[in-house]
């Protein structure tokens, strides 16, 4: 079980999505406190084991920051719950499958509606499909960034470019694939190649 680090302050979720959009990593903490419990529990239905429901947690709270700037978020308690869910299925599917699809990508190019983000299948298979679709450097350090985990530095080595050229393809390949994905409806075949953006 996590440990909270003292009494939660009264600020609320919002308040303190706020802040850690703003870079504060103590309100961070703060959600930590509130939520990382009841993640935990999240994880525990699902996963049936103690060290694996730990380390998502911790996983998510290591992207939130970035999560959170990236995403409008108006209920809190919902979307993480949503997110961890999903992080969730995707771990048990990657275990039945062999195959990993991390959730941060779904995230990233799907609309993060509460209600609508539970995993399909279809989904994975559109997305898949929206990966062939970007041009070759957004869709190489979207496969290397995402689908192999590298480092922003290890995709640079592996592509022969600098940082900040990988930061931009995986910025555009990410709108590039949301794009993609609300063109197609998240459930058909991606019939127009956006290349050029």
């Amino acid at each position: 079980m996590f440990l909270r680090r003292k009494a939660i302050k009264e600020a609320s979720d919002e308040e303190l999505v706020r802040a850690v959009r703003d870079g504060h990593q103590a309100s961070l903490g703060d959600l930590w406190d509130r939520y990382a419990h009841l993640l935990f529990g999240v994880c525990m239905k699902y996963l049936k084991n103690t060290e694996h429901s730990k380390d998502l947690v911790v996983d998510l709270f290591a992207v939130l920051p970035d999560l959170l700037r990236n995403h409008e978020v108006e209920r809190f308690r919902a979307w993480v719950h949503t997110v961890m869910r999903n992080r969730c299925l995707m771990a048990l599917r990657s275990a039945k499958n062999g195959k990993y699809v991390p959730d941060d990508l779904l995230h990233d190019v799907a609309q993060d509606d509460a209600a609508e983000a539970v995993l399909h299948e279809s989904t994975l298979q559109q997305l898949e499909h929206a990966i062939e679709q970007l041009n070759e450097g957004q869709r190489s350090c979207i496969r290397l960034f995402y689908l192999e985990r590298n480092s922003y530095q290890q995709v640079a080595e592996r592509t022969g470019e600098n940082v900040d050229q990988v930061r931009s393809h995986l910025q555009n390949g990410r709108r590039n694939l949301r794009l993609i994905l609300e063109r197609t409806g998240r459930t058909g075949t991606p019939t127009h190649a956006d290349k050029n953006a």
